[in-house]
């Protein structure tokens, strides 16, 4: 008898694989013809979700992306969908990220910056990146507010220098910061990294600079992306991510065909979700069971907002320990 798992509460869902950038560190915008779920199909995922990350590709490709993000709202009534995108799409987006607040008030949206002005341009490979990005960012900060708006950083090795330069440029913008560390993945990312620039005391400065930021604020939500930013840090010095993550158990990934991954890095299928007569039944089914076995122990080479957010509200003694010691000699 199959153990049954609880239910999960995060999730990636990409919901194309087309992409109009072509950044040196992700190959999706190479997959070509790849099939897409209709608006009716998200009405599958579970109402467990607490945080969704609308993926890609770049999401606004999708012409129906407004009736996507109305069903999910109305599977997951209590999630928080956050829209993750490239921001090049300036038109398109300021034409229907109106209609998707309407549907949607709380919608967030993450638009990527890898750096500044011709920074962005050479990590992005996009003619003209840095003004589009920079019109959609003042767009989405004036309809949803600061808060609302996240600035997407991830670090490779192009842009490592530019770290604390890019997070100077979010707190001079106004809104929220947000990082990631290139990563290698089969069924997402592709192409192998090789992060060999990262272990230099001016990449261990900007990472200090950014955290000695979060301690400092007054904000809980600040002091746990410290914690968050000290993980990602050791993860670009070759050494392991500070917590166990769940992937599988409290976190999956979605493709836009309706597979369903432990992770965006783990590349064993759980199942599909036209497979089940519903979500739950895919999570508890013996396919799914064999993928948490085949990746247990073999995920620790990530550290992702996606994974890492339940693995620390999982563990809040040692993330408060963690803070607390950081308060103590950072937060003077």
């Amino acid at each position: 008898m199959i153990k049954k798992t609880k239910m999960p509460v995060d999730a990636v869902v990409a919901v194309t694989y087309r992409c109009n950038a072509r950044c040196v560190m992700c190959n999706i915008w190479q997959i070509k013809d790849y099939p897409e779920l209709l608006p009716e199909a998200y009405w599958r995922l579970p109402k467990s979700l607490r945080d969704i990350n609308v993926s890609g590709g770049e999401p606004f490709l999708r012409q129906d992306l407004v009736e996507i993000i109305k069903a999910m709202r109305k599977a997951c009534p209590k999630a928080n969908i956050n829209i993750s995108s490239n921001g090049f799409l300036v038109d398109t987006i300021k034409k229907v990220l109106p209609q998707i607040k309407k549907i949607c008030p709380e919608i967030a949206i993450s638009i990527s910056i890898d750096g500044i002005g011709q920074m962005h341009e050479a990590v992005r490979r996009v003619p003209n990146a840095w003004p589009k990005v920079m019109d959609t960012l003042n767009f989405c900060r004036n309809l949803l507010g600061s808060h609302k708006v996240k600035m997407a950083f991830t670090l490779n090795d192009i842009n490592y220098t530019q770290l604390q330069t890019a997070f100077e440029w979010s707190n001079k913008l106004g809104v929220e910061f947000t990082m990631a560390i290139a990563h290698s993945s089969d069924i997402y990312f592709g192409k192998a990294q090789e992060n060999k620039n990262f272990q230099t005391p001016e990449v261990k400065k900007q990472f200090e600079y950014i955290i000695r930021h979060f301690i400092k604020s007054l904000r809980v939500k600040d002091w746990a992306r410290a914690y968050f930013v000290d993980g990602l840090y050791k993860l670009s010095q070759g050494e392991k991510r500070p917590l166990q993550q769940f992937a599988g158990e409290d976190f999956f990934f979605l493709d836009p065909r309706g597979d369903v991954y432990p992770s965006v890095i783990d590349s064993t299928v759980m199942g599909n979700i036209f497979s089940y007569r519903d979500f739950k039944d895919l999570w508890n089914s013996k396919e799914a069971a064999s993928a948490r076995a085949k990746i247990r122990g073999f995920e620790d080479d990530y550290w992702m907002v996606c994974t890492a957010r339940t693995a620390m509200k999982r563990n809040p003694l040692t993330v408060a320990n963690w803070i607390f010691k950081k308060k103590l000699s950072w937060g003077k």
